[in-house]
C-alpha cells in the first residue's frame, strides 16, 4: 500500500505490513506455546542460533547477529545464555586471539532436532489452509520485503 499525500490514512485491514507484522507475532505465539508444551526453556530467537550453528559451526557472534537480524548486544546475552545452559561453546579463533567462535555442543543438537520437529508444527498450524503454490508466492513475496527493507536501512 502506497500513500501518496499526507491526507491519506492507512486502513489496518487492508495494510501488507500490518498483516505481516501480526502474523510474525502470531506464529511466535504458536511456537512458544508448543515449546512450554513440551517443557523446553528455550525462546525461538535463541533456537535460531542453534539452527545456523547446526548448519555452519563455528560462526562469531557478529556473523549470527547478521544471520538473525539481532543487534550484536542482543546477541551476546542470546550466546551467554546458551552456553550457560551448555548447548553451545565459546573458543578462541586460533589464528586470532581476540575472536571467539561459537560450536553447538551434543546436547545443542540434540536439542536442534527435537525443536525442528516443533518448527514444522508450529508451521503447519500457521499455515494450514494455504496450498503449496500460494506459499511459495508468499516465500518470493516476503524475500522481496526482506531485500527492500535491507535496501533502505542500508
Amino acid at each position: 500500500m502506497t500513500n501518496t499525500s499526507a491526507m491519506n490514512k492507512v486502513n489496518l485491514e487492508t495494510s501488507v505490513n500490518h498483516h505481516i507484522a501480526i502474523s510474525a507475532i502470531m506464529i511466535k505465539r504458536v511456537f512458544f506455546k508448543i515449546l512450554s508444551r513440551n517443557k523446553l526453556n528455550i525462546t525461538p530467537e535463541q533456537w535460531n542460533v542453534l539452527y545456523h550453528l547446526s548448519e555452519s559451526d563455528g560462526l562469531t557472534a557478529g556473523e549470527l547477529s547478521e544471520l538473525t537480524y539481532k543487534d550484536l548486544a542482543n546477541m551476546s546475552r542470546m550466546t551467554q545464555k546458551l552456553e550457560i545452559a551448555g548447548l553451545i561453546e565459546k573458543k578462541r579463533d586460533d589464528t586470532d586471539k581476540r575472536i571467539f567462535k561459537l560450536f553447538i555442543t551434543e546436547k545443542g543438537k540434540v536439542l536442534n532436532n527435537r525443536l525442528h520437529e516443533y518448527a514444522f508444527e508450529s508451521t503447519n498450524i500457521s499455515l494450514e489452509g494455504i496450498d503449496e503454490a500460494s506459499k511459495k508466492i508468499m516465500v518470493k513475496s516476503l524475500k522481496q520485503v526482506i531485500l527492500n527493507t535491507e535496501k533502505f536501512l542500508k
